[in-house]
Formats: C-alpha cells, structure tokens, sequence
C-alpha cells in the first residue's frame, strides 16, 4: 500500500481545507502535515530558524501527496506558495521526483482565472519537479466538487 501524506496548507488546522481533506481520505491510511507548524522562510530571506528541511525529511517518506490549500487573492495561501517559491533553492526538493501529487483547493468562490492559475500552478510544479500530477481540483469552500470528482489512488 502506497503511503499518503495530506499536506494542508491552511492556517487553521481543522478548517474547511481539513475538513474536505479528511473527507477525500476518508478510509485510507494516510497522516497529515499542518503546514502551518513549521517556519519556511521566504524565497531570497533565509532565516537561521527555517524549517523546510524538516518538511523535506517527512516527504520523503511518502510515495503520494494530496495537497490541500485554501484560495487567497485568486490563488492559493501563502503557505503552500511560499513552499513552491523555496524548490527551487533546494537540492533536497529533488526528493519530490515521482511522487504522486494531487492538489486542491477551496476558497469562497473562485472564478474561472483563479481555477485557470490554480491549475497552471499545479502542472508547472508536477512538471518540474518531476511528480505525476494526478489531480487539480479548484472548488467553493463546501468541497462538494473536491470530494465528487478527485479520486485517491
């Protein structure tokens, strides 16, 4: 059995994004990572409190990813996009290299760009850092559409 880890991305540990997450893996073994936990210094502002090796060393475990993020500003948060900003300083982001990445994403209504860029930004990640994009999915913060239509492998 492949190991899951659920990335969540939101602030808030047990929100809407937890919420569809849990829901999406509802009876597969799988662990989570609040994102929110650790320190990741911005792209460029290193600080000697940075924890992203920490989350570098819990990926590397997995075999398939499920990133969960809420949508700020017509994109995804800050969390998960200043983890995106910092592969490319590392060279342990290499331990990415085929995993299965699927990502979704839930805000208050997004619109058809935000669910357009949502879905760019996941097939940039997955094609550069060499993961198997398995699914996109930009829905309202109900999930609905999330649960219905991402499948976990």
């Amino acid at each position: 059995m492949e190991k899951i880890l659920f990335m969540n991305c939101s602030p808030n540990k047990e929100g809407n994004t937890y919420q569809i997450g849990e829901e999406l893996l509802k009876g597969k073994e799988h662990e989570i990572l609040y994102m929110v936990d650790y320190k990741i210094s911005h792209y460029g502002q290193v600080t000697s409190d940075d924890q992203i090796k920490d989350i570098f060393n819990k990926i590397k475990d997995f075999e398939t990813l499920v990133i969960g993020a809420p949508v700020y500003w017509y994109t995804v948060g800050g969390l998960l996009k200043t983890f995106i900003d910092r592969l490319y300083m590392l060279p342990e982001a290499e331990i990415l290299r085929g995993k299965k990445l699927y990502l979704f994403a839930q805000g208050s209504g997004p619109d058809s760009d935000t669910e357009k860029s949502i879905t760019f930004l996941a097939n940039r990640l997955s094609t550069l850092m060499g993961m198997e994009l398995k699914g996109v999915v930009v829905d309202s913060s109900d999930g609905r559409k999330i649960v219905n239509n991402m499948s976990i492998d």
